[in-house]
């Protein structure tokens, strides 16, 4: 990982020096795993961000806007009791390795001092947060280990805290020389198992910079030391890395002026997908659930109406029993006749226990079932089709909600057949919206969720109001409100949105459609914010979020 010891030594750092003396005002549980620390200094609103989450265990500061949820869980609480109104002291890492101490400063109600301390251990599966006092007893912990678990290290209320140090902290300089005495040449893997907090990535640069050097790893490993951070973000083989120096040999490299904004900028989207994946998964579940029942029954529902379509062979072989009465023995269990309207001999199975008439009548009943059965089945074929269109379209509003867009699917999936565990107690009227500004007298309203969509397009849309969707995909609704009329640069920023905000988010030259809200009708009984519309023109537009986060919303 990239996020190794050294990375994180400069890190905490640089967090020591933005954070240090600030007052911890709140703490916000934004999901299972990641918690949002507001700290007040020097009339500056910061935030600091802490996840524990398996593959996106991290710390930085943050400059994004995030849903805080009115209700936090248990270990929020115990967090707020310690830590909120206190003075942040200092902010290190530990021999090199990835654990960041916090350490701060409070006073109770009867003016007593007390310093307490958050140890964050950035483990990947065994990312942890423990609390501790100034003694280094731990009050609590997100996970405990107790001493039959690991015996060389105890998580528990009264325990003392020992930090998860076992290799050699790589400034240790008596200790280096010990090892390259040892190891003249190790190779990557005997570096990893040997120093505290050293990445595969530093490993195997570390080894391949003393070949180029032509020079022992030793001088690699000690010229590697020197290092200041120089953020940097590159892609190497169409994935991203990145690392607190620059130690990539590729030209597509981007660097920034802090780690924290280097971390923001490479966790912000996958962190947001697994705090909605946490928050949302029974719903989720529920989702795919419901869609894969849907699709599973629309396989049957094909299979039933070709075999109901193929009903008309009952006819036409109660048609040649009736043609061959006399030709048939009474008990046969099957009958060859020649057929004049397939005009081919075809094989009948007969029930022994009837007379050829009835036989007969019986072919006849069957085609008359088979056929009456084909309209039934088309109309269940089109529920089923809506209804997968229906989940479809919740699934891919679910990949870029909010935890407020997530209540309001969540409400609306009740008549489904969706339980929430968690009653959300909101009393909002009005959907959650966000609204758009990229010019004083226009505003630009973006659905994210059926909800929305049919309060922007049927409730708040006025006639002249122009209303946009990608083609024939599904997507959001965007209405743009204005005075004046339209101008390029609105509509390629409402038809950016449309497209971002669609199935089409990663094509390029999608589609758009836009009329005005006049033209715009519901589709009469069918689920979700499914409308029809005319007179429409069509924008082909290339997705750009950067271009999104740009554009300024409405608090």
């Amino acid at each position: 990982m990239s996020l190794d010891g050294r990375f994180i030594h400069f890190l905490a750092q640089e967090l020591h020096e933005a954070l240090e003396s600030g007052k911890i005002q709140k703490i916000y549980q934004l999901s299972k795993t990641d918690f949002l620390f507001m700290v007040r200094k020097s009339r500056q609103n910061l935030q600091l961000y802490l996840s524990l989450s398996t593959a996106l265990a991290r710390l930085h500061l943050s400059q994004m806007a995030y849903d805080k949820p009115e209700q936090p869980g248990g270990f929020c609480m115990l967090l707020r009791k310690y830590f909120e109104g206190a003075t942040l002291l200092g902010i290190t890492s530990h021999h090199g390795d990835r654990v960041v101490e916090i350490q701060t400063r409070h006073y109770d109600d009867l003016g007593e001092e007390h310093r307490d301390c958050l140890f964050l251990e950035i483990m990947g599966r065994y990312a942890n947060l423990v609390v501790t006092d100034q003694s280094r007893r731990i009050i609590d912990a997100y996970h405990h280990v107790s001493p039959f678990e690991n015996q060389d290290r105890t998580i528990e209320k009264g325990a003392l805290y020992v930090t998860p140090t076992t290799k050699i902290d790589p400034e240790d300089d008596c200790a280096v020389s010990r090892f390259f005495q040892d190891n003249p040449e190790p190779n990557p893997k005997q570096i990893i198992d040997a120093f505290n907090g050293i990445s595969p990535l530093l490993a195997n640069y570390l080894v391949a910079q003393a070949r180029t050097m032509n020079a022992p790893v030793k001088d690699s490993f000690s010229l590697w030391l020197t290092h200041t951070p120089y953020p940097t973000m590159a892609w190497v083989n169409e994935k991203q890395r990145f690392y607190y120096f620059d130690l990539f040999d590729t030209l597509e490299k981007k660097t920034f002026p802090s780690l924290s904004e280097l971390l923001e900028a490479y966790y912000y989207e996958s962190g947001r997908t697994e705090r909605i994946r946490q928050i949302a998964k029974n719903l989720l579940q529920f989702v795919k659930r419901e869609l894969d029942k849907n699709l599973t029954k629309h396989e049957r529902l094909l299979d039933d109406l070709a075999q109901a379509e193929k009903g008309f062979m009952h006819r036409i072989k109660g048609d040649v029993l009736l043609q061959h009465l006399h030709n048939i023995t009474l008990g046969s269990t099957t009958f060859s006749g020649f057929s004049y309207e397939l005009d081919a001999p075809i094989d009948i199975a007969l029930d022994p226990l009837l007379t050829p008439i009835k036989n007969a009548n019986l072919y006849y009943k069957k085609y008359q079932k088979s056929k009456n059965s084909v309209p039934h089945i088309r109309e269940q074929l089109t529920l089923t089709q809506a209804q997968i269109e229906y989940y479809q379209l919740i699934d891919l509003q679910l990949e870029t909600a909010t935890q407020r867009d997530i209540e309001e699917i969540a409400a609306e999936l009740e008549p489904q057949g969706y339980s929430r565990k968690r009653r959300f107690l909101s009393t909002r009227k009005v959907p959650n919206l966000n609204i758009y500004l990229p010019l004083p007298d226009v505003e630009i309203l973006l659905g994210k969720n059926n909800t929305q969509n049919t309060y922007i397009t049927h409730t708040i849309a006025k006639p002249d109001d122009w209303w946009f969707h990608a083609k024939d995909i599904h997507g959001s609704h965007v209405l743009v409100r204005s005075e004046q009329p339209l101008t390029e640069s609105v509509i390629r920023h409402a038809a950016n949105l449309a497209a971002y905000f669609s199935q089409g988010r990663y094509s390029s030259s999608v589609p758009v459609d836009y009329t005005q809200k006049r033209h715009v009708r519901k589709i009469p009984g069918k689920s979700g914010s499914f409308v029809s519309y005319t007179h429409h023109k069509t924008i082909y537009i290339d997705p750009n979020i950067d271009l999104i986060d740009s554009l300024k919303l409405r608090k």
